[in-house]
């Protein structure tokens, strides 16, 4: 572990800087996170290049990334569904837990979700991340923390294949780069 927290920080459109900032320690429910892996999403290159992506606008330096893996370095107070050294992947979304969404199991609605690189929410790509700890999951040992770094978006492609009806042996046209 190192003793800085080395972070990319969006300043303004166009304005990506590397900058050590303090490390974050973790509150109630929350892990701090070493991370290993986090990919640079479309979402990120969108904000750097046109610092919006509709009516989400980039006003204030804002820390990228949201699709990560780590491992946890500390524990929030009443954490004890992970422990030190526990290798993470990360599940970028937090919501309120309170709506009627969330309390229906669609949290993914939540009208007050809080979504990593999303203004005015920070991201984590930085050496050290603090993040709920509910919304961390371990990874097993045969996966790598590379790997795990890839489920979020694994995780949008299979969600957009389930909501288009698109299964094995399906016929589809993919269109674009």
């Amino acid at each position: 572990m190192s003793d800085t927290n080395l972070t990319a920080i969006l300043k303004k459109q166009g304005d990506i800087q590397l900058e050590d900032i303090p490390i974050p320690e973790p509150s109630q429910g929350e892990v701090q996170l070493c991370m290993q892996h986090v990919g640079i999403c479309g979402s990120d290159v969108h904000y750097w290049k046109h610092g919006a992506i509709g009516d989400f606008v980039v006003k204030a330096p804002m820390i990228l990334g949201h699709e990560a893996s780590g491992v946890v370095s500390k524990l929030g107070k009443g954490v004890t569904s992970l422990k030190v050294g526990d290798r993470v992947a990360i599940e970028p979304g937090v919501p309120c837990r309170l709506c009627s969404h969330c309390k229906h199991g669609r949290y993914n609605l939540c009208p007050d979700m809080k979504f990593c690189a999303t203004p005015p929410i920070h991201g984590n790509l930085a050496r050290y991340y603090v993040h709920a700890a509910d919304f961390c999951f371990k990874l097993p040992d045969n996966m790598s923390s590379e790997e795990g770094a890839l489920l979020e978006p694994l995780s949008v492609g299979v969600h957009a294949c389930n909501r288009a009806g698109v299964t094995l042996g399906s016929k589809v046209l993919i269109c674009g780069a």
